[in-house]
């Protein structure tokens, strides 16, 4: 099908129901592969035919929406394509789940930030690596493309962290600053050239980032689903745990002192590092008691983990958040800084009623509230609602 031939209708004059197309950078990234396989069943529950796409395939274009999962930086291939389709393109909605700035990023150090970020296209990375087949990346010396745009944009990431954290932007490692800008800028680009019709986020900062710089975004919260995992009922023979890789930023200390300080108490504390999904992922957590969440950076916050903890029964210790949502400290996780975790966590193990009763309210919330199927119908309800609540976008 292409975009000029008009919507076919039933034997009864009905519209059919609108095509969507999810897509992912690679059909290889197991995780936003994971979302995806869940959205698009969400989407066929809901009379929705579905297709999952990689960045760049034909189907994404094919589609009434197209749907962008997680960041625009996934996308170069698709974003490239996007911005000459002209009318001739679906309905595009962004789902941004990826970090964005600090909200209150002080002028100049955006400008150095989005200055670096450009270098990516001087040495013309707009196809997506994890879409490239590896003979391809061979030819077109992608890495060494790669590693001199890193050498040349490093010094403007640079400095845009040392004005952020002279702006009270808390600690966090530089490296993180090339993430949120390249996203930064993608998205600030997209809305300028018009061809994303509506920006959905998963968290209050990110929207509220997004408003004040004058680009209206809806909050959607991403959901709980099957694939996330199921509480399997097995002996939780593992204290507290800690999900995730760290190579560098604040929670390289912060997990090191607190795995010193736990030991003191004779609480041991796994890490879980490496490719951990699916049913392995599911059976550690099935064994873990007490997940610990540390922020990469001060203003963004992971509630996906959350989402994963509550679905397999393991409950959720994490840094303090003032971001809004339906997850609540004190009733479905429990807050504590760093410096209280030790202590907040010997109570807490001696204390099985009180973990009983926060993931019980977890469970809960993921299983009728805060649900994948409930997200994807508010982003059917967006792609479908030409001015929202925000702008009408052409």
């Amino acid at each position: 099908m292409s975009f000029d031939t008009p919507r076919r209708k039933s034997y009864h004059g009905e519209v059919n129901p609108t095509r969507w197309a999810v897509a992912i950078p690679s059909k290889r990234a197991i995780p936003e592969q994971e979302h995806q396989t869940a959205i698009c069943r969400c989407l066929q529950r809901l009379g929705h035919p579905n297709v999952p796409v990689q960045d760049g395939e034909t189907a994404g274009y094919e589609a009434d929406v197209l749907l962008l999962l997680v960041s625009l930086g996934f996308f170069p291939e698709y974003c490239r394509r996007l911005r000459s389709c002209g009318s001739r393109r679906p309905i595009t909605v962004a789902w941004l789940m990826d970090p964005l700035p600090p909200e209150n990023l002080p002028l100049e150090a955006e400008a150095a930030g989005l200055k670096a970020s450009r270098w990516g296209e001087r040495f013309h990375l707009h196809q997506s690596a994890a879409a490239m087949p590896r003979w391809k990346k061979i030819y077109t010396l992608l890495r060494l493309r790669e590693w001199l745009c890193r050498q040349c944009s490093t010094p403007g990431y640079r400095k845009a962290s040392r004005l952020i954290k002279r702006a009270g932007g808390g600690d966090f490692a530089w490296q993180q600053v090339r993430e949120v800008m390249t996203n930064w800028r993608m998205i600030l680009e997209a809305d300028h050239e018009g061809w994303v019709d509506h920006f959905a986020v998963s968290t209050n900062q990110r929207r509220r980032f997004l408003a004040g710089r004058g680009i209206y975004s809806a909050f959607i919260p991403m959901g709980a689903h099957d694939g996330m995992g199921r509480n399997l009922g097995r002996l939780r023979d593992i204290p507290v745990g800690f999900l995730g890789a760290i190579r560098h930023g604040r929670r390289v200390p912060m997990l090191k002192q607190l795995r010193e300080r736990l030991k003191e108490k004779g609480i041991p504390l796994d890490q879980r590092v490496g490719r951990c999904y699916g049913e392995q992922r599911c059976e550690w957590l099935n064994r873990t008691r007490i997940l610990v969440s540390l922020h990469r950076s001060p203003w963004n916050h992971a509630w996906i983990r959350f989402l994963i903890a509550a679905k397999c029964g393991t409950l959720v210790v994490s840094e303090p958040m003032n971001d809004e949502h339906p997850m609540v400290a004190g009733v479905h996780y429990v807050a504590a800084t760093a410096d209280e975790m030790p202590e907040v966590i010997a109570k807490l193990l001696d204390d099985p009623a009180k973990i009983r009763q926060v993931t019980s309210a977890a469970a809960d919330l993921c299983q009728h509230e805060l649900t994948l199927l409930r997200a994807t119908e508010k982003l059917i309800a967006l792609s479908e609602n030409a001015n929202s609540e925000g702008p009408a976008r052409s």
